[in-house]
């Protein structure tokens, strides 16, 4: 039987893509403080993204995310939980998991067209 370590065990249900860019978020529950965020995000998927904040999250907190929707559409917000976070020496590594139904709306919006 061969065992598995943790590093080729794959938990995620869609595929990660390494991606930098920094990003605007809103707490819904903060625990006192700014409401406001910047996170630098590290990679996203269909799911979920991985970040990094100067200020500390809490597994369950609920945020609103702004992120790009393209090309000429502007910015869409999606909201998310954090199912992960952690101290670390870059800050506070966080990963969170989309709303459904606003990741959904996110990856169905309609491309806009230019007219000739």
């Amino acid at each position: 039987m061969k065992a598995h370590t943790e590093a080729s065990v794959e938990r995620r249900r869609h595929p990660r893509t390494a991606l930098r860019m920094s990003l605007g978020c809103i707490r819904l529950d903060p625990d006192g403080g700014d409401v406001t965020d910047t996170l630098d995000m590290t990679d996203i998927s269909r799911s979920g993204m991985g970040a990094i904040c100067d200020r500390a999250f809490y597994p369950g907190q609920r945020v609103v995310l702004h992120l790009p929707a393209g090309e000429d559409r502007g910015r869409r917000n999606i909201y998310a939980a954090v199912i992960r976070a952690q101290s670390s020496d870059a800050g506070y590594r966080v990963g969170l998991e989309f709303d459904r139904a606003s990741a959904a709306a996110w990856y169905s919006a309609p491309v806009a067209t230019v007219a000739a």
